[in-house]
């Protein structure tokens, strides 16, 4: 509290960086259809998403010198009688091969019983992540899984990689 106070005061801001969960939102639409091979329409309800749902990607935000600067962003798909939340999105740095990294991020899905409100299919998530760059890496291997933690399989999926080359253009 004080220390909030005094970064207020002072106009400075934290190096927070926090997850942005949004839900992903459908509305109830009617839609007629007509049945082949008779004279009769039939009308029916279904959903229609009213939230953009996001593409898994990582992207560049910026680059200085020292510190790269990306966004991490995807989705999951709730519904029905299970609900996922999106936990925590876990780092994990790889070993430093010749001039390249790898940093391997991981979305912890939680999935708990209950029943989802009916206008509800998913959440996007969206993260800022700030990456010191040491001297001597020039190439910056990025990958993202989903791995549900609560489940039997636990083998995380691949859902996005991007690859950053900083060697010098001749």
């Amino acid at each position: 509290m004080i220390l909030t106070s005094f970064l207020t005061l002072f106009g400075c801001k934290t190096d927070a960086q926090k997850l942005e969960v949004s839900t992903i939102y459908t509305e109830p639409t009617k839609v007629t259809r007509e049945v082949p091979g008779t004279d009769s329409t039939h009308t029916l309800t279904t959903t229609t998403e009213i939230t953009e749902r996001l593409d898994p990607r990582i992207f560049m935000r910026s680059k200085n010198a020292d510190n790269l600067k990306f966004r991490i962003q995807g989705n999951i798909s709730s519904g029905g009688h299970t609900i996922h939340q999106i936990k925590k999105i876990r780092f994990e740095k790889g070993a430093q091969v010749g001039n390249s990294i790898t940093l391997r991020y991981y979305v912890e899905i939680k999935r708990k019983p209950g029943k989802e409100n009916a206008n509800v299919t998913g959440y996007n998530y969206v993260k800022d992540e700030n990456y010191k760059i040491p001297k001597d890496v020039k190439i910056i291997n990025i990958e993202l899984y989903e791995n549900q933690i609560n489940t039997s399989d636990m083998t995380p999926k691949l859902i996005a990689k991007q690859t950053f080359n900083f060697f010098a253009k001749i």
